[in-house]
């Protein structure tokens, strides 16, 4: 609770660019200096309690019980042995087996904690940050403890997910056997070492072409061990980590915004618990679909600044990027639909004085229907060159019954959906009005119409003011309903939506964009509370009902909370108050 203070406070200490606050005190020389040492000293120990609380969580990540698979590496043995003091018995039960696995998640999480509060902290101290002179050398610091913290992870003999031996499957399939991973499973090569260890064997892949070369390049190079498979995944995450907190600033500083502004969204991509935790540790897909999700909005915002938007080698270059986005991990959809209305409203009315008339829609209509043509012949193309080589030979019925099968279109998993299957499953009775939220077709149409839905009335926000920042917040906000309402949810999807919020600084203008943020970034720390009840942690795992209650909840209040406590911006200059 105490992290999710701070960071609120973060927001609205955040009044960073040329619409927000600024105070100007007069102070002698040597007091300036000492104010101008503290925030460094301060954010200075923030990264080192960042990385030592990560360090430490290493320890209680290995005491959990993995019945999958055994990582075994020598700095790896070295990370544990540093918290090797953690008790390894809480007496919160009786049960010994499950006794080890109670304290192993409660030091996990009270560490996470620990590092929440230096995140929160950290961006605090940033936030109230005046001197520009000092942006360097906290991105420095900013870069070193995503280093370490990252560095750790990737070593450690722990897995919370196991999505890599999924990934390892569909590449060696491709790699190893020369088979086709959308048409046959990794169960037929019982053979292989990683069918064992596969839960999704029987099951083809529903990831896109770009994700499935790079699973088969991996396997073509990488040792036919776990441990080799799992290294490499998590090195090459880290890496593009890395990336997307580098694109972060480079969004931001493209965008016009101040020195501290670019430093605040740096820190909160890059230090998140959620996406060390996920793109490290967890090496999931999504963290490769969210760089090209950061360079399609780079390459949009540059396409505005420049205002080369009807121009084709203006507004292509973003489809692209997005469209590989997409071709990575198809939920990348909504992106490119809402960069598309952004496209098609810049072109509509190309200045902010244009008359937003019928008179301006029928002048524009032509060069924004050539701008569709091209943009959905751009989109086409790359599907067809990427997914061609595995579809060809097959026909449309076998095509889309992979998608239909595949695990994410069935079952459900950490939603509401799960939520309510489990509670009436333990019901006497049935409770007809709840039964219809156990169908899935129900809300797969929630799935559908939300950001459908979004995006219609972001049209007209768009049509009002069609900015590069407004395509990013109508993309996040349509990303939203997809989060809440898909049967199939798990804690890194939360990912998509942490990088569209911190390129959409500063958002102290904006009472809807406060709250936005605020959402976010609860939900990014209270979402991995689903671990507990995927793990069947007692006694979460006889109450699954309350899983969405559990991780919505602190988001919602902290949306609510912004949304009361919002504030309008103004400007202090010399004691003269002028409203922004």
């Amino acid at each position: 609770m105490y992290a999710g203070f701070m960071l609120q406070k973060a927001l609205k200490a955040q009044i960073l660019d040329k619409s927000s606050i600024s105070f100007v005190h007069t102070a002698q020389p040597s007091a300036k200096l000492r104010s101008s040492k503290l925030p460094l000293i301060g954010f200075a120990l923030c990264t080192l309690g960042l990385v030592l609380g990560i360090l430490l969580t290493v320890t209680p990540l290995t005491r959990l019980p993995d019945g999958v698979v055994h990582l075994h590496s020598a700095l790896g043995t070295l990370l544990v042995n540093v918290g090797g003091w953690l008790p390894k018995n809480l007496e919160l039960l009786s049960d010994p087996v499950n006794a080890l696995a109670s304290a192993a998640w409660v030091e996990f999480f009270l560490l996470l904690g620990l590092v929440t509060l230096c995140y929160g902290l950290a961006a605090w101290l940033v936030a109230r940050q005046t001197e520009a002179r000092d942006q360097h050398l906290l991105r420095s610091f900013i870069w070193v403890g995503t280093l370490l913290a990252g560095g750790i992870y990737v070593c450690t003999p722990a897995m919370l997910s196991h999505d890599i031996l999924v990934y390892a499957g569909y590449g060696r399939v491709l790699a190893i056997y020369h088979a086709n991973p959308y048409f046959v499973p990794s169960a037929a090569f019982p053979h292989d070492p990683f069918t064992a260890i596969n839960f999704w064997a029987n099951t083809v892949s529903i990831y896109g072409p770009i994700w499935i070369y790079i699973c088969g390049l991996f396997s073509q190079f990488v040792p036919s061990t776990p441990t080799s498979y799992v290294l490499a995944f998590r090195l090459f995450a880290l890496v593009i980590h890395l990336l997307n907190s580098w694109l972060v600033g480079r969004i931001l500083q493209q965008m016009g915004r101040a020195p501290r502004t670019v430093t605040l969204g740096m820190l909160l991509y890059a230090w998140n618990p959620l996406m060390l935790l996920e793109s490290s540790l967890g090496g999931h897909n999504d963290i490769l679909m969210i760089l090209f999700v950061l360079l399609g909005v780079l390459l949009a915002a540059r396409t505005e600044q420049r205002g080369q938007v009807l121009h084709i080698r203006g507004y292509l270059p973003p489809i692209v990027a997005l469209t590989l986005a997409v071709l990575v991990k198809f939920t990348a959809l909504p992106i490119l639909a809402a960069c598309l209305l952004f496209l098609v409203c810049k072109t509509l009315r190309p200045t902010d004085d244009s008359a937003r008339t019928f008179q301006q829609l029928r002048r524009n209509w032509r060069p924004a229907l050539l701008l569709l043509v091209w943009s959905v012949s751009a989109i086409l193309l790359l599907v067809l060159a990427l997914y061609g080589p595995f579809w060809f030979g097959h026909t449309l019925t076998d095509i889309l019954a992979g998608f239909k099968h595949s695990p994410s279109a069935l079952y459900n998993e950490n939603s509401f959906m799960h939520s309510t299957v489990v509670w009436l499953h333990e019901q006497p009775a049935r409770i007809f009005p709840l039964t219809l939220l156990t169908y899935r077709p129900f809300w797969d149409m929630l799935t559908y119409l939300g950001p459908a839905l979004c995006l219609i009335l972001g049209a007209y926000k768009l049509w009002l003011t069609p900015t590069t920042k407004n395509f990013v917040l109508i993309a996040l906000i349509a990303l939203i309903p997809v989060l809440l309402a898909a049967p199939w949810f798990f804690s890194w999807y939360v990912s998509w939506i942490v990088s569209l919020a911190v390129v959409s600084l500063p958002v102290r203008s904006s009472r809807i964009q406060t709250a936005v943020l605020a959402f976010t970034l609860t939900f990014s720390v209270s979402v991995l509370l689903t671990y507990l009840f995927t793990n069947n942690y007692q006694p979460f795992h006889t109450w699954a009902y309350l899983v969405s209650a559990i991780t919505i909840m602190p988001p919602t209040c902290a949306f609510f909370l912004m949304l009361v406590l919002w504030q309008p911006a103004h400007k202090y200059t010399r004691g003269d108050i002028k409203q922004c």
